[in-house]
């Protein structure tokens, strides 16, 4: 309840105090507002940094693949004599194929497919169409936080195959 005071200033009375307080929000927490947000937009954001990820470990997928063009039968700086040691830090043709075969499949199925539907259309889509966010938001949350499972199986296939 609110009262004026003798100077004709309102006060608040600590029911009224008590009652706008429990009306008030309380802020989301890191995790929940991050990690695991419903949010079209924090998982078009999650989406984007996941494939930008994506992108730098094809990149270095990419970087063997050129240097065993460039230099054949040579030894690879920095990683060879820990990647190669039965081969003196070359590249083995059997490697290679390994390397391009999956630089191919990181760039289409982990960068270019998750950054267009995942990150653009997560984003910008409800944007443009003036949704206030997507149809299901918690199966979209899921549908990143599947993708993490799929990344992992993805490379433990191909390291177990090396």
């Amino acid at each position: 309840m609110s009262t004026l005071n003798p100077a004709g200033h309102l006060v608040t009375t600590h029911d009224d105090a008590a009652a706008h307080a429990h009306a008030g929000h309380h802020e989301i927490g890191f995790v929940k507002k991050y990690i695991f947000s419903t949010d079209h937009k924090m998982i078009g954001i999650q989406f984007l940094l996941t494939t930008m990820l994506m992108l730098l470990v094809g990149g270095a997928l990419a970087l063997g693949v050129r240097w065993q063009l460039a230099f054949p039968w040579r030894e690879m700086p920095i990683v060879g004599k820990l990647l190669f040691s039965a081969q003196g830090g070359a590249i083995s043709p059997e490697f290679y194929t390994m390397l391009f075969t999956m630089h191919a499949t990181v760039m289409i199925f982990l960068v270019i497919i998750p950054i267009l539907a995942g990150a653009f259309g997560n984003f910008l889509i409800p944007l443009q169409i003036g949704a206030d966010d997507m149809a299901f938001p918690t199966l979209n949350m899921l549908s990143y936080w599947f993708m993490w499972p799929a990344i992992t199986l993805f490379m433990a296939t191909r390291l177990l195959a090396w």
